[in-house]
């Protein structure tokens, strides 16, 4: 009857070690693969899914936008940031104008 308990204790054992191994291999094996993307000016190579210092948010999100289940809609967030974009340059194009008119006018 032992033997039965015994057997019965090994099994989640096994799992439990299954699952933690896996783990493992998992993380070295994404450490070793990824794109080597060339990094902002005067920064390294960038190896794998790494935001490097000195990269902005927006330019991580860009490098990344097409790898799979790393960036939640990646797609969508560099539309966003491309829209952001417009209408900054928009916002500077008015308040420039209004400057210019309110400098013409004495």
């Amino acid at each position: 009857m032992s033997a039965h308990v015994a057997v019965w204790l090994l099994i989640p054992l096994c799992a439990l070690v299954a699952l933690i191994v896996g783990a493992v291999l998992i993380t070295r094996q994404q450490r070793k693969s990824g794109p080597s993307v060339p990094g902002p000016a005067g920064q390294q190579v960038v190896k794998g899914f790494y935001q490097v210092a000195g990269e902005t948010r927006e330019d991580f999100v860009r490098r990344h936008r097409d790898r799979p289940g790393v960036i939640a809609n990646g797609a969508t967030l560099v539309d966003l940031y491309d829209r952001i974009r417009q209408l900054e340059e928009r916002l500077a194009e008015v308040e420039s104008e209004r400057e210019r008119r309110d400098q013409a006018t004495p």
